[in-house]
């Protein structure tokens, strides 16, 4: 059960572990990098310019910025 104020997602454990290999790349963490990665141009310079995940996810995902 999340705490108040929060939401859970389930991601499969490769993308969950790209994410904070990502995010700690970025000395930021996992709901801070994807907030700035969702936000567009606002994002900080530390972050890379693209995250792709693996094909054997049900639905393939690459955020291009």
């Amino acid at each position: 059960m999340p705490k108040p104020g929060m939401t859970g997602i389930c991601l499969k454990t490769g993308v969950a572990q790209l994410l904070r290999a990502k995010a700690r790349e970025a000395n930021m963490g996992i709901n801070d990098y994807l907030t700035a990665m969702l936000m567009g141009s606002n994002q900080p310079a530390t972050l890379t310019t693209r995250v792709q995940i693996p094909a054997a996810a049900p639905l393939p995902l690459v955020l291009v910025r």
